[in-house]
């Protein structure tokens, strides 16, 4: 029993090592590629990033993302009382865009509190 719980201590430190150099081989082959890849001078690493600040340059600015958003906000909402009116409520889909529909809704509203 002593000499298998010695064997597996030994079979887990063995495990350890392997683990251990395979580890430093991956750090190792990781620090060489970008060695290799990194520019070597500061005049170097200035022009690269110029170049990346230019690649960061936005297809669709930002201001007209937001009403982007806001229109299609609007048209799924338009869209989704729509249908809530006129397919779940078995009326007219249409009516759901005239000021009398929702006179009477409010008032149906107010009339119960």
């Amino acid at each position: 029993m002593i000499q298998k719980n010695t064997e597996a201590k030994n079979e887990r430190s063995s495990l350890r090592e392997a683990f251990k150099t395979s580890k430093n081989k991956l750090i190792r082959k990781y620090l060489k590629k970008n060695e290799e890849s990194s520019p070597s001078s500061q005049e170097e690493r200035k022009q690269q990033r110029v170049r990346s600040d230019k690649l960061q340059e936005r297809i669709v600015p930002i201001w007209l993302r937001l009403i982007i958003v806001v229109l299609l906000f609007a048209l799924c909402l338009a869209g989704g009382l729509a249908v809530g009116y006129g397919v779940v409520g078995d009326g007219e889909m249409m009516d759901v865009f005239k000021k009398d529909t929702w006179q009477h809704i409010v008032d149906i509203v107010k009339k119960d509190a």
